[in-house]
């Protein structure tokens, strides 16, 4: 998706290390390159590429799967559309060898400093930053929640060694302002005490859950954490796939 422009960041010059489908609709892109250990950024960033388009140049916002600075190795997570755009052209084509220009990572939402419990939710372009914020978390702290995609096919795994969190699946029914994960929320059986809440996803869908969350589950407004990733017809919206 469309970045929007802010103070100039000196870009980053990286190469495509290799490309494997995680999903049926999910493509993780690993790349290398001599900047990529000294990045710092934390768990739940995201970044701009720079991939071709017709007029030149598109910036497109992704999310961050896995950093390995000790083996100098950047991967994303790249959701595909049967109707995207530059960037799903792009993701859809890009080989291993293929130069690629970054811009530095930023966070918008990332793991709060202490929690009685994390709960995360979202969509299958949401699942990415979530479940690599969920990775970070010390096991022994408390974590639950749900993520919704269309088909078992589209439930995106977690990172390795990390108890796998619920999905549910809205089948043909639309992912904007999705009531089958807004009932997945509703349904969730939460632990005692103050918890924190990071939820990323089509925008309206964010907008319900954040609601829900503070309105009918008790949780304070500052403890729930949106990032919308998309929003239907506006191709430049938030920081989520193309």
């Amino acid at each position: 998706m469309t970045y929007p422009r802010r103070t100039a960041r000196p870009p980053l010059q990286a190469r495509v290390r290799d490309v494997r489908d995680v999903t049926a609709s999910m493509r993780q892109i690993d790349l290398a390159g001599p900047e990529v250990p000294r990045l710092r950024f934390r768990p739940g960033a995201h970044l701009v590429v720079r991939v071709p388009a017709e007029d030149g140049e598109a910036r497109r916002v992704y999310s961050v799967w896995r950093h390995d600075p000790a083996g100098s190795l950047l991967s994303l997570r790249i959701a595909l559309h049967d109707a995207g755009g530059p960037g799903c052209a792009w993701a859809r084509k890009v080989a291993p060898g293929d130069r690629v220009t970054l811009e530095p990572p930023r966070s918008k939402i990332t793991l709060a400093g202490s929690a009685a419990f994390h709960l995360f939710a979202g969509d299958e372009t949401g699942a990415v930053p979530l479940l690599a914020m969920r990775g970070a978390l010390p096991r022994s702290a408390p974590a639950l929640g749900v993520f919704e995609a269309p088909a078992p096919a589209d439930e995106m795994p977690g990172a390795d060694g990390v108890p796998a969190l619920p999905w549910v699946h809205r089948g043909g029914a639309s992912a904007v302002g999705s009531r089958v994960l807004l009932r997945a929320v509703a349904d969730l059986e939460l632990p005692p005490g103050a918890g924190v809440a990071y939820v990323a996803g089509e925008s309206d869908t964010c907008r319900l859950v954040q609601r829900l969350l503070i309105e009918k589950r008790g949780f304070a407004r500052r403890a729930v954490h949106t990032q919308p990733q998309w929003t239907p017809g506006r191709p430049g919206f938030g920081a989520g796939g193309d």
